[in-house]
């Protein structure tokens, strides 16, 4: 029965692990989209600048405010803040992994026993998943970001 709940507790923290890779193609797309709408506004260059009115210029404006935001959370989605916050020994967290020597680390888990291995997963289970709901809401909020700018950018194409 332990091994199962082992084995459950990796299963989980590889599903969770799953949603941050998810969360990362989502970005990739997202930055793509924001790439051509950028492409789009420099090659209409010409005509946002002989906009007169002052609907346009208002427009213009939110074109690029909601531009930026869009960027903004995109870019918070692709660097979220990345930290355990429960301990600086976990053996399973890679930014304290990456701070002992290898030597050192290659001992710890010899002597890990599986309740240890246990507390520590779900730690980092706990971890992983506040770092995928950041990246999640910064997807979402870029990709609201995106329809009002695509919103915007059709009503500048009309005018």
């Amino acid at each position: 029965m332990k091994k199962l709940e082992l084995q459950f507790l990796q299963a989980e923290l590889n599903r969770i692990s799953e949603w941050i890779r998810f969360s990362d193609r989502k970005s990739a797309f997202l930055s793509i989209n924001y790439s051509a709408i950028f492409g789009i506004l420099i090659s209409q260059k010409e005509k946002i600048q002989n906009l007169e009115n002052w609907y346009s210029c208002i427009l213009i404006f939110l074109i690029i405010l909601s531009f930026f935001i869009g960027l903004f959370f995109l870019i918070k989605s692709v660097f979220p803040r990345l930290k355990n916050n429960f301990t600086d020994k976990s053996l399973f967290y890679f930014g304290n992994i990456a701070k002992v020597k290898f030597v050192d680390y290659s001992k710890s888990m010899e002597k890990l026993t599986e309740e240890e291995s246990k507390k520590q997963i779900i730690e980092q289970i706990y971890t992983n998943s506040i770092i995928a709901d950041q990246k999640m809401k910064n997807v979402q909020n870029s990709v609201k970001c995106l329809f009002i700018l695509a919103t915007f950018m059709i009503t500048l194409s009309l005018i």
